[in-house]
């Protein structure tokens, strides 16, 4: 496999932290005095830089072994308030169509803040997103001015090489970093880990090259950032500014809640022994079968997967969960499956996915030590490739792969046929009422209609992952545009 593969240099980057010999500092000193100069990092309060290139989102493989998936970006801004400790990034980005492969148009402004332990996005109303702190004040101490600034701050040990001196130090809250800054004081990369519920001790690396005078300040004018070893961004830097960032305060909604809580369950019950629990930005499916309980999905994170994994304890008490079904390895439908695991529930997946859950989960977990690493248990899967049945006499469960699909090559849903019910993640996502229907039908729509067909399901309600139940008349007026086309 390509993708995970790489996340095994978590472990070889946290040996290189201590590879290099040790020299004094005074020794290697004038190096970082070098780049102190350099990058004027004494005169500079806060920086902007206008660029653009190519983002990757992370987490949202099209399969296991494929790198992130690819948008241009045609307008990027940064800004870097090193005094204040916060950063402002917005964008414009528009997905990459890959040749033979169907996806949604898909263009979105990316606003986003991070400032006094707290991160959020403007969408249009502020939204926390405490996951992405980490690597948002990253943002910060991984850039040249930044990270200079931090190594002298932090007491940074320095060691000496043929190319200039490699300086680390340890962020409150033990994030550390490290970087190499050449003889003439540029700094060519630095890298540090973020914590991922699917990838553990995450890294992340910046390279920086093309150095050149903007303005008076010396500054890349190339950026790439790779996580996992795999693109993250290549951006290209037209203009930078000091000393203008304009402060910002966090919003007082994010500031009462910084953090908001997945745990909230709400239960809806479709037919006997069959609920869906809602609450949140994703939804779970339980079904009662005669020995045990069926959980499909368990999403986000520890706090949602306890909550839904609680739940199904409390409709059916007699009776023990027997298995969780994943519908595939993007990032938020598998961000609690490791809690599954910690539990000693088996977990249902597509057979490319459980290699690489087996890979991923190998890797070390240091940063935030979750129920599984703890428990040293070994996880428990029952892979299937192209169709997997469960019997039951009242709620009998049909697991078929979703063939052609644009959105991802390891894809599930999952077919309750004495319930005539469909559960299925992000193939169809229903629009919320009131909201008008994209002008070109999602190609993931049709693609789900086509494999109904396929296999020939009679579906009378479709239980999407995300969003609201609906009939199967909803879906075809959905669709019917493409299909009266085609």
């Amino acid at each position: 496999m390509r993708g995970i593969p790489i996340a095994a240099l978590a472990l070889v980057w946290s040996l290189a932290f201590a590879a290099s010999e040790i020299v004094p500092a005074e020794s290697a000193q004038p190096s970082l005095d070098t780049a102190l100069a350099a990058l004027r990092v004494d005169d500079i309060r806060s920086l902007e830089f206008d660029a653009g290139g190519k983002y990757y989102q992370f987490g949202q493989a099209p399969a296991p072994e494929l790198a992130w998936p690819a948008f241009e970006v045609d307008s990027y801004f940064a800004a870097l308030d090193f005094e204040h400790a916060a950063v402002h990034s917005r964008y414009h980005r528009v997905q990459v169509q890959e040749p033979g492969r169907l996806r949604p148009n898909s263009e979105q402004t990316m606003d986003q803040f991070a400032k006094d332990g707290v991160t959020w996005n403007l969408t249009p109303l502020p939204t926390a997103i405490p996951v992405n702190l980490t690597e948002r004040n990253a943002e910060i101490w991984a850039s040249p001015q930044g990270f200079v600034r931090a190594a002298r701050a932090h007491a940074a040990t320095l060691r000496s090489g043929p190319d200039g001196i490699t300086a680390s130090f340890v962020l409150d809250g033990g994030f550390r970093y490290e970087g190499l800054i050449s003889t003439t004081g540029d700094v060519v990369w630095v890298r540090t880990f973020m914590d991922s519920n699917v990838l553990g001790d995450t890294p992340i690396v910046w390279r920086y090259a093309d150095y050149r005078d903007f303005d008076g300040v010396r500054f890349p004018a190339h950026i790439e950032r790779r996580v996992a070893n795999l693109p993250w961004y290549e951006l290209m830097v037209t203009r930078v500014r000091i000393n203008q960032a304009v402060p910002f305060e966090v919003p007082a909604v994010i500031a009462d809640n910084p953090a908001p809580v997945t745990n909230v369950v709400e239960t809806m019950q479709l037919a006997p022994g069959l609920w869906l629990l809602a609450g949140g930005t994703h939804n779970s499916v339980i079904v009662e079968q005669q020995f045990g309980l069926v959980v499909i999905e368990t999403p986000l994170n520890e706090q949602r997967a306890d909550a839904v994994l609680a739940r199904a304890r409390e409709l059916v008490p007699s009776k023990l969960i027997v298995y969780v079904i994943n519908t595939h390895a993007h990032f938020d439908h598998a961000g609690g499956l490791r809690t599954v695991a910690a539990a000693g529930i088996p977990i249902i997946a597509q057979a490319r996915n459980v290699g690489y859950y087996q890979l991923a989960w190998a890797q070390p977990r240091t940063l935030n030590p979750d129920r599984l690493s703890k428990s040293k248990r070994k996880p428990r899967f029952r892979p299937f490739t192209t169709k997997l049945d469960l019997p039951d006499g009242k709620h009998p469960i049909e697991i078929h792969t979703i063939d052609g699909s644009g959105h991802n090559d390891a894809f599930a849903m999952v077919y309750l046929p004495a319930d005539k019910v469909l559960v299925e993640a992000d193939a169809w996502t229903p629009a919320p009422p009131g909201v008008t229907p994209p002008a070109q039908v999602n190609p993931l729509w049709t693609n789900l209609d086509m494999n109904i067909r396929r296999l020939g399901l009679d579906v009378a309600r479709i239980v999407p992952l995300h969003g609201t139940v609906q009939n199967i008349e909803a879906f075809r007026d959905a669709v019917a545009p493409a299909v009266t086309t085609n």
